[in-house]
């Protein structure tokens, strides 16, 4: 894993967690908005390195990384993590370890309850399928990705990516996303937790997850954007996300 720094170290610590396959350029813009207020730290999960092959095993292992780099430099107290889509189920691992410490635990459309078989069996062979026709070049499938799952200036980045993904990676990272469950007595008393999701019909597992956090966490503050996809303001409106982050994230 590599783990990048940005902004002034004196400041309050965000972390921002991407999401399967995608860039850590689609950070780029809450990079230049929140680099004068806070420290940022942003992990490239391993098998997401453009320069490098690498192979993910586990969102516990991930994890581990995070916790010892981060508590060897800065301590166990983090003002704020946000988790986009698969992200968040390393940010929500992250929480649950309790060995770090987090104000604010926030999530976009992640999946946090388990998938049934047949759902996870059909993810990892849409993924596969897809990652290999993105790293042949398919001209129809980079069309349908620019501009919907990954903003078109970070198309290039997004291929990168993909081109030194292992099949591997993608079928332990589906693998680590259907099995995952959040539990149900995560809660810190000092944490303030906020899901946004959209309605879209991609946004199913989402809509699941936050069933599951109003009944087992009740404090949470869920948003629900009207009509929108999945992580469709986190990725290709954060103009958007950025307001809602404000709100959240500039209370002293």
């Amino acid at each position: 894993m590599k783990i990048l720094e940005f902004g002034d170290k004196s400041k309050r610590t965000i972390i921002l967690v991407h999401g399967f396959q995608l860039p850590r350029q689609i950070w780029q813009k809450y990079i230049e908005h929140y680099g004068k207020d806070f420290h940022i730290i942003v992990p490239v999960i391993t098998g997401h390195d453009p320069d490098k092959k690498e192979e993910f095993t586990s969102f516990e292992d991930e994890a581990r990384v995070i916790e010892d780099y981060v508590l060897s430099k800065y301590g166990d107290r983090i003002y704020a993590i946000f988790g986009m889509s698969m992200g968040g189920v390393l940010t929500a691992t992250l929480w649950q370890n309790k060995r770090l410490r987090f104000e604010k635990v926030i999530f976009d459309g992640s999946p946090l309850t388990s998938m049934n078989p047949l759902l996870k069996a059909y993810m990892r062979s849409f993924y596969l399928k897809v990652t290999h026709r993105s790293q042949q070049r398919d001209r129809k499938t980079l069309d349908r990705a620019a501009g919907t799952i990954v903003p078109k200036e970070n198309l290039e980045d997004f291929l990168k990516v993909l081109d030194n993904m292992s099949d591997q990676t993608i079928i332990n990272s589906i693998n680590g996303i259907a099995d995952f469950r959040l539990k149900a007595d995560t809660d810190t008393p000092d944490t303030k937790v906020y899901y946004f999701h959209g309605t879209a019909s991609n946004e199913m597992l989402a809509k699941k997850t936050a069933k599951f956090l109003r009944k087992h966490h009740p404090g949470a503050e869920i948003k629900v954007f009207e009509g929108k996809g999945h992580c469709e303001n986190s990725l290709l409106h954060p103009e958007v996300m950025v307001k809602e982050l404000d709100r959240i994230l500039k209370q002293q």
